[in-house]
């Protein structure tokens, strides 16, 4: 064979790169799509670099991490060239723990700077929901844990996360400010001895562990399943894997958790094969675990089997995906929401079910993405949580409840944009000075107004809260939206709803809705 006979090709070319600038670390992926859809994993790489280190004992990321974070990027630049994978197919992903650097922006610009791509920070909701896909596909492998009662931890960087599920599906779940490298940095002293700070670390944590317990005390657990980059790197050490997981002993990870707190950091690194800065999060989060564990009296712990920081970044490369089963659990998360605040539920359902129906057949008018349905019905659902406070202006109290309440499945910016609204699904309109709504770039602005209109539309349909309208049609008509109903012989209030609060809609839609008799 001459040198100048091609290489034969087995594989088509990778399709993707992902690069996760994690707590304690920087890793690129490369992979491409199986005949199913799915990324798979042909390439990754992992280098140290200590965010978090920084973040929780400083509050701001260091200079020397800056310029060590730009040289990692440099080189992964660089494998990705060798693949041939142009930054067009690179997606740059940052932990939610960034958001606590005082400096944040800056490291942002200077990724985006060195990559040429804008870094998407990957918040609470973000987290919440690749912790629950991982879940899933664990309960799919382990048929015992699918038909239980199983309750997931996971303990992060900064936060820990609980779901429990019943029977596999979302029962119950809560967001905690206990996290590995928060817990570490506010124990450590340099004079203290291991022993010593294993004694500090349980104080710490004793007490987000006991509330957390205290929220749990009144639902039945089978199971326990602990997911986490550290408790799933050492688990192959404690049990061999069946049906996807790990069943560790709470005695051996006791034992093996207070081997490794008595060696010295290079001992760790080297009785681990992990590099420095990986290290540092181990002890906590075992210790973390543990104490989770002895609190709920478990004998022992599920730990899914394989990578996490790998599959997390799998995810990432289909981070805009939702499946239909997990948008109905945020659904469901929505309703036990408003039902904590009291809301009428079946006014509720009523306008959340109107709301996409509206979405859905008007989707050649506001050409918004389908992910912005979810939003919607979300907003539908809670649009009223404002009333606990009080009816006047609750659309406001609406606002500032949603706010400051976390929904499962929701980033943060998805958040806001279901409180916004719920701020303006009354006839009151946007202005630019108005809080949240002013933050927002033009082309979200235009979503909130385009997503308000169909709300308010979906709201007045059901006017007196009694469910008098049963369906609707839709029929345009020049200038006109005529929207044929079912089941009220008059529909006089609720076309004087209508008249009252859907300026926007023919602002937005140029068009003048009509109710009338099918």
């Amino acid at each position: 064979m001459s040198d100048a006979t091609p290489p034969v090709t087995l594989n088509p070319p990778p399709e993707h790169a992902v690069i996760y600038v994690g707590a304690a670390s920087v890793s690129l992926v490369i992979g491409r799509k199986d005949d199913k859809g799915q990324f798979i994993s042909i390439e990754s790489l992992d280098r140290p670099l200590p965010v978090a280190r920084d973040i929780f004992r400083a509050r701001s990321i260091s200079r020397n991490t800056v310029d060590q974070a730009a040289a990692i990027l440099r080189d992964y630049l660089q494998t990705m060239r060798e693949y041939g994978i142009p930054p067009s197919q690179l997606r740059l992903f940052t932990s939610n723990i960034l958001a606590e650097a005082v400096n944040h922006e800056i490291f942002l610009n200077r990724l985006q700077v060195h990559s040429g791509v804008a870094p998407s920070l990957i918040d609470d909701g973000n987290m919440t929901r690749l912790v629950y896909q991982i879940a899933q596909r664990m309960l799919l492998k382990n048929p015992l844990l699918a038909k239980g009662n199983t309750f997931v931890s996971h303990i992060g960087p900064g936060n820990t996360r609980a779901i429990y599920f019943q029977q596999g599906r979302l029962a119950a779940y809560s967001n905690y400010r206990l996290g590995i490298f928060r817990a570490r940095e506010a124990i450590a002293t340099p004079d203290d001895e291991a022993r010593q700070q294993m004694v500090h670390l349980e104080e710490h944590i004793r007490g987000v562990v006991d509330h957390l317990a205290q929220d749990y005390s009144d639902v039945k657990i089978d199971h326990h399943v602990a997911i986490g980059a550290e408790i799933q790197s050492v688990a192959p050490r404690l049990g061999k894997a069946r049906h996807g997981a790990h069943r560790v002993l709470e005695n051996d990870l006791a034992r093996l958790t207070d081997k490794l707190a008595r060696l010295n950091p290079d001992e760790l690194v080297r009785e681990l094969h992990v590099h420095y800065t990986g290290g540092e999060g181990i002890i906590p989060a075992l210790q973390t675990n543990l104490a989770l564990a002895r609190r709920f009296g478990d004998d022992s712990l599920w730990v899914p089997e394989g990578d996490f920081q790998l599959e997390l970044m799998l995810d990432l490369m289909t981070s805009g995906s939702r499946t239909a089963i997990f948008q109905e659990e945020v659904m469901q998360a929505a309703c036990e929401i408003g039902l904590r605040y009291k809301t009428d539920r079946k006014h509720a359902d009523h306008v959340a079910n109107f709301s996409r129906q509206l979405f859905r057949e008007l989707q050649h008018l506001h050409g918004l993405d389908a992910k912005y349905e979810l939003v919607l019905r979300i907003a539908a659902t809670l649009h009223e949580v404002g009333m606990f406070i009080s009816p006047r202006e609750h659309h406001k109290h609406s606002l500032y409840i949603l706010m400051h309440t976390e929904i499962f499945g929701l980033s943060s910016h998805d958040r806001v944009m279901v409180a916004l609204l719920a701020r303006y699904h009354r006839r009151y309109n946007p202005e630019p000075n108005h809080a949240h709504f002013s933050d927002l770039s033009r082309e979200e602005r235009m979503i909130v107004l385009k997503l308000a209109a169909l709300l308010r539309l979906a709201d007045a349909l059901d006017r007196s809260h009694a469910q008098r309208i049963k369906s609707i049609q839709l029929r345009p008509e020049g200038t006109r939206l005529n929207v044929l109903t079912q089941g009220a012989d008059d529909t006089t209030v609720e076309q004087i709803a209508i008249d009252m609060k859907c300026d926007l809609f023919r602002e937005i839609y140029g068009y003048d809705i009509i109710l009338a008799k099918s």
